[in-house]
């Protein structure tokens, strides 16, 4: 998550910036509370609060249902922030789409395990909100350049 988009961002493993999550409902903040030192220390970030929005020119990581914003400022490309973003959208879309003709396949669905069919409409669904939640990130990054 925060130290792989650091790494394709090539920010110095010695920058830190504080961590700001959008959107976390409150069993996250109170995990995000409950663990702060030790995501600090590991993510390599200098604190954690929470927003309503993300901050310009921050990288964005969706995390379950929020988002993971680092405010690096001038520490990091932006284009190369749009690029992983927009391949990140490409991902999600084709397995998206993928799911959703199995899942129209009334052959599938009559012959598969209902567990199977019932996990893949939930990662469907998931796919349907980190794509949303994608689409914004990249609309920040195209905001913030």
């Amino acid at each position: 998550g925060l130290r792989s988009a650091r790494s394709e961002m090539n920010v110095p493993p010695s920058a830190t910036a504080p961590l700001i999550m959008v959107g976390a409902n409150a069993v996250t903040s109170s995990r995000l509370a409950r663990h702060e030192a030790a995501i600090c220390r590991l993510a390599r970030v200098e604190s954690i609060s929470t927003a309503d929005v993300a901050p310009k020119g921050a990288a964005q990581i969706i995390v379950g249902e929020a988002t993971a914003c680092l405010p690096l400022g001038n520490l990091i490309d932006l284009g190369t922030e749009k690029a992983r973003i927009e391949k990140a959208i490409v991902k999600n879309e084709q397995e998206k789409d993928r799911l959703g003709k199995k899942l129209s396949n009334e052959k599938f669905i009559a012959n598969a395990d209902p567990d199977v069919v019932a996990a893949d409409r939930e990662r469907h669904a998931e796919l349907e909100v980190q794509l949303e939640s994608l689409k914004i990130a990249l609309q920040r990054v195209i905001e913030a350049g």
